[in-house]
């Protein structure tokens, strides 16, 4: 078995938890490699270790993002494009996404074993079209947020699914969510959680002006068109893929969100169930 390693060393113990991880995986006759690039964070480990960024995903069997959870999300989104499963590694403090922490590396024996369950996830795909035909593509693990600009003020969004309006919101946002980007912001704007092997879209208004608006849940086959209407004293209406790169709307700007054909495939290698990690992670 081979496994590429994708530590995120913007965080404060990944370095540490990445070599705790190398001396684990050597003991269970399991190999390992990292991107050529971190070959000085890491002097320790044997110069075989490292492979060019084109090879990381290409040939191996499991990829472990060490960090966050926007550390997952990140490796993850390459992955996925590759067919592989993915182990994420605590070096954060929430992390909701990792199936491993470091105190649990004893268990990595059942990755040999097959002792594991693998859990498939649906993605979205994000499609913004632009009045002047342009397209901009985006693959979405939790969720795409529509979001007010910088000026205060709100932002006025119109909402189709499978061609029928929705609903036209005057509100700070709504949120477009998978069932694993349920316990994220989604979660926090007052949507439900959803178990995560659930397939569905969650729609989360964010402080809507009105009494009447409330979180939906949709098929997974739905599909979303949201448009942002000008405000007058108001700035673009900008949105965001898992909390990355925040993409200003030009007027006319029309957003398409539907269920992608990739599945990520996330592996758990402890015992613990959705509420037993909900217990442990959300409720303390």
């Amino acid at each position: 078995m081979l496994v590429s390693l994708v530590p995120n060393l913007t965080r404060r113990r990944a370095a540490d938890v990445t070599l705790r991880l190398t001396a684990a995986l050597a003991g269970q006759g399991i190999g390992f490699r990292l991107e050529s690039d971190l070959r000085d964070a890491f002097p320790s480990l044997p110069e075989s270790a490292f492979v060019p960024a084109d090879e990381l995903y290409r040939d191996c069997d499991i990829v472990m993002p060490i960090g966050g959870d926007g550390s997952v999300i990140r490796a993850a989104k390459t992955a996925v494009r590759y067919g592989k499963q993915i182990l994420g590694v605590n070096a954060g403090n929430l992390a909701y996404l990792c199936g491993v922490e470091p105190e649990s590396f004893g268990l990595l024996e059942r990755l040999l074993t097959g002792d594991y369950r693998v859990q498939n996830r649906m993605l979205l795909d994000c499609e913004a079209r632009r009045p002047n035909g342009s397209l901009r593509r985006d693959l979405c693990i939790n969720d795409v947020a529509f979001c007010r600009g910088a000026r205060i003020g709100m932002a006025d969004l119109a909402v189709r699914a499978n061609g029928k309006p929705i609903a036209d919101y005057v509100a700070d946002g709504v949120i477009l969510a998978t069932p694993t980007g349920s316990t994220a912001y989604s979660m926090s704007a007052g949507g439900p959680i959803v178990e995560p092997t659930l397939e569905a879209i969650l729609l989360t208004p964010i402080c809507p002006h009105s009494l009447y608006f409330r979180p939906y849940l949709f098929g997974p086959e739905t599909e979303f068109v949201v448009s942002a209407r000008p405000r007058d004293g108001g700035s673009p209406v900008c949105y965001t893929c898992d909390g990355e790169e925040t993409v200003p709307m030009d007027d006319g700007t029309e957003v398409t969100i539907r269920r992608s054909r990739y599945t990520a495939r996330f592996i758990s290698i402890t015992n613990d169930n959705f509420i037993d990690i909900l217990n442990k992670k959300i409720r303390n």
